[in-house]
């Protein structure tokens, strides 16, 4: 029987979480001095949830209307909520729910806390070809 990957064997453990007020020349800053293709936004309080910051919003939401980095903040242009899954979730699963919802990245949750962050691009690269 073949043995299947859990999400928590590919997950990103080394995310980022950053405010929603951040500007995005802030953010984006940080994404290429950690050389990170999203950012977590944390909830603003109990009631709120997380979103999330991709390079793609930033092209489609930002560079492609002209908006200036230094002025929007990373709330106006994030993605809301963010899909979450378990870490203990076998990865094919975690790729077909991701592409059902036509979502790039999704937070891993255990015991409750996000404890990392999968995308689809670490599915296929950590994807064993045997």
């Amino acid at each position: 029987m073949i043995e299947t990957k859990l999400v928590s064997q590919i997950m990103i453990p080394d995310f980022k979480k950053i405010d929603g007020v951040t500007r995005v020349a802030e953010a984006l800053k940080i994404m290429k001095e950690q050389n990170l293709n999203a950012l977590l936004i944390e909830p603003k309080d109990e009631s709120d949830v997380f979103g999330i910051l991709t390079l793609r919003d930033i092209a489609r939401k930002v560079i492609a209307q002209r908006r200036k980095l230094h002025e929007t903040h990373v709330y106006e242009i994030m993605s809301k909520p963010v899909l979450s899954v378990p870490a203990s979730m076998p990865v094919p699963y975690a790729a077909r729910l991701l592409t059902n919802f036509n979502v790039s990245y999704a937070m891993v949750i255990e015991s409750d806390q996000v404890v990392g962050m999968i995308s689809l691009n670490g599915i296929v690269a950590n994807w064993d070809l045997s």
